[in-house]
């Protein structure tokens, strides 16, 4: 009796060890390749488990134990779309686990300088997995404005340029929603200099967009936007080119304006700050963080006009007078026209 019952143990044992290490080389031994760093790995909303193995052929060792640990847990089941990290020597057990959490390492998308929708739709795409068009469709749409009770014209007020984290797979409502959060904690920080300033969010967003418009010099921006403070409490037409273009291209969005004539003063558009008294229905641009701080730090001066200055390219030539003002045109037409701009 002892000699069968020593074999049928040692049976057990035997097999007991044959599937530890059978359970060790699937799901505990190293498999994730070493390229020297971390791989990114992205699964697509459409994608199967089948794809996902293929697509993983390349990075593991040993492609064939990752699908038999996969399908034992069931990873068609419940494989969750994103962007994962594939750290050197992974094994597939931490693997599967991940992609069936959805544990994502997060892109950094950086926004910066998009002149509309389009522009930031295009840079929202470029990081994460929605098209741009994707992206425009619903920025463009009447959806967004149901789903956030906002105006149109409100709209481009509530994207910050900035550096976030997002997960690769955040659709178009949730990153508009994360971006609304992201606006609110900014006003948040600015509320004294807010009250302070006499105006509201979407008119010092207004007029930050301008005031990027005229100038690229952060140095400048606080002049020119206490320039246009002094206009709009003087009741003066803000008469910025760039309402003019902005106007311009909203009737052919393909012209290209290199220079503002007399002739095109008058179009008729709510946003040609020559035709209409006060600031536009909304921003002409997307304005950067330090656009709106320089409106609500605006510099106090008597200055009213202002035009690009020759001797300093980039930078303008302030005038308190319209005499002033016109020496300071004429100066500036003289130089455009030798050099051929028009």
């Amino acid at each position: 009796m002892k000699k069968p019952l020593l074999i049928f143990l040692t049976l057990i044992l035997s097999l007991g060890v044959y599937l530890i290490y059978k359970f060790y080389s699937i799901a505990l031994q190293p498999n994730v390749r070493d390229f020297g760093q971390t791989q990114y790995f992205f699964v697509a909303p459409e994608d199967d488990l089948e794809r996902v193995a293929f697509r993983l052929d390349t990075l593991l060792e040993n492609p064939e134990s990752f699908k038999i640990l996969a399908e034992a847990k069931e990873l068609g089941k419940s494989l969750k779309p994103g962007r994962y990290a594939l750290e050197p020597g992974m094994n597939n057990n931490t693997l599967v686990n991940r992609l069936r959490a959805g544990i994502q390492e997060p892109v950094r998308l950086t926004l910066n300088m998009a002149m509309d929708l389009k522009g930031l739709a295009g840079q929202a795409a470029r990081d994460l997995e929605p098209d741009s068009l994707e992206f425009l469709n619903y920025l463009e749409g009447p959806e967004i404005l149901e789903d956030f009770k906002i105006s149109r014209e409100e709209l481009p007020g509530f994207f910050l340029a900035n550096t976030y984290e997002f997960y690769w797979n955040t659709s178009p409502k949730d990153f508009v929603q994360r971006m609304l959060q992201e606006s609110e904690k900014f006003w948040g920080k600015r509320q004294s200099l807010l009250d302070e300033s006499g105006l509201n969010r979407h008119e010092v967003i207004t007029l930050a967009s301008i005031v990027e418009s005229e100038t690229s010099k952060p140095s400048e921006m606080p002049r020119v936007a206490g320039l246009y403070i002094n206009r709009l409490e003087k009741n003066i037409k803000l008469q910025s080119d760039p309402t003019v273009i902005f106007a311009m291209k909203q009737e052919d969005p393909n012209i290209e304006v290199r220079r503002v004539y007399t002739k095109n003063l008058s179009i008729d558009s709510k946003y040609n700050t020559y035709k209409y008294e006060g600031l536009p229905p909304g921003p002409i641009r997307i304005p950067d963080p330090r656009s709106i701080d320089a409106v609500l730090k605006a510099e106090n001066h008597s200055y009213i006009y202002m035009c690009a200055d020759p001797d300093r390219p980039g930078y303008h030539a302030f005038a308190r007078t319209l005499r002033q003002h016109n020496i300071n045109g004429a100066k500036y037409r003289n130089w455009a026209n030798q050099q051929g701009i028009y």
